[in-house]
């Protein structure tokens, strides 16, 4: 029978049960368990997907779900292998069986995609993640390797450089990790405490260690509001000072404008001041791949406060290869 017909006939019952439907559309291809072993009569280019794990089912928000299975993997950029249902199916079956895929996890330890906020330049997100990040700050650069541990842990090691005409461009490296302390699906927000240390490398001429706190929250899915509080203890010189960052974003689909601002508190000197209008842009049709334009303009602190661009690229290479999805 086609998959048109078993649609048009589950139409007619009207079931509510997502795993009803299920069985009926995907477990030929994806298993009766759903974790990608389809049956002996199925022959398919690239291996289904294993859509029973935790690791697979979370990371990415329910519209992203409902829209693979409404549009098929083609309009995604994946494979032909996965049709697209929404023709025959109707928006409330659609949601049914991306529920019940999603509900097999059966674990509330892992954050939700809903929760998974855009990147900004200023603020750490608190979504535990699987990125690599390139950001060129005016004159200065980071290299981004952050990985996912299980359902609320992180790690991330980063390097620098700068081209500025001094004898030495590698700037230091750094290491961190974050854990999720809490997070609410019905509140749309997440929490995470997080550490980085930074060695007496290239140009860092001291141990610093940086304790932060991080949270994301999208009140009535109206806005998306990001903060951090970072404190700063440096080798020799104890507690250096803080460091409270905020930014405010509008979800527009594929282009997010967003504003961040960073308030820096040392214990000695003067305090700064800075702003951060930014365009975040979806670049790939699967949304692994995204880019950030904007720039640094400092309002208050030491002279010479001049505007800087800056500009990321992000992978997020736990959703798909780089050159997939597009």
């Amino acid at each position: 029978m086609s998959p048109f017909a078993i649609l048009a006939a589950f139409a007619l019952q009207s079931p509510d049960s997502g795993a009803e439907l299920y069985h009926a559309w995907c477990a030929a291809c994806h298993g009766q368990d759903a974790q990608g072993t389809p049956a002996a009569s199925v022959r398919t280019t690239v291996p289904p997907a294993d859509l029973a794990t935790c690791a697979a089912s979370t990371p990415e928000p329910a519209e992203r779900w409902r829209g693979v299975v409404a549009r098929g993997g083609a309009a995604y950029g994946l494979s032909l292998d996965m049709p697209a249902f929404g023709e025959a199916a109707t928006p409330e079956q659609i949601r049914w069986v991306v529920r019940y895929v999603r509900s097999l996890c059966g674990s509330a330890a892992w954050p939700p995609g809903e929760l998974n906020f855009p990147r900004g330049f200023l603020v750490e997100k608190a979504f535990p993640e699987n990125e690599v990040v390139l950001v060129n700050h005016d004159r200065e650069q980071n290299y981004i390797f952050e990985r996912r541990f299980g359902a609320r842990f992180q790690i991330e090691a980063e390097a620098r450089t700068a081209f500025d005409g001094a004898p030495n461009s590698f700037d230091g490296a750094s290491l961190a990790g974050k854990l999720d302390l809490w997070h609410s699906p019905q509140a749309l927000a997440i929490t995470t405490l997080g550490l980085e240390a930074t060695p007496r490398l290239g140009r860092q001429d001291r141990w610093e260690v940086e304790p932060f706190l991080a949270f994301g929250w999208s009140p009535h899915e109206v806005v998306t509001v990001q903060g951090q509080i970072v404190g700063t203890w440096e080798e020799q010189a104890g507690i250096a000072g803080f460091e409270y960052r905020l930014g405010v974003a509008k979800d527009f689909g594929r282009v997010i404008p967003m504003v961040e601002a960073g308030w820096v508190v040392p214990r000695q000197g003067d305090h700064a001041l800075s702003f951060y209008p930014q365009l975040w842009m979806q670049l790939s049709r699967l949304g692994h791949v995204a880019g950030s334009i904007g720039a640094e303009l400092p309002a208050v602190g030491p002279e010479p406060r001049r505007p800087k661009l800056i500009a990321f690229l992000l992978w997020d290479f736990g959703d798909a290869g780089l050159f997939k999805g597009w």
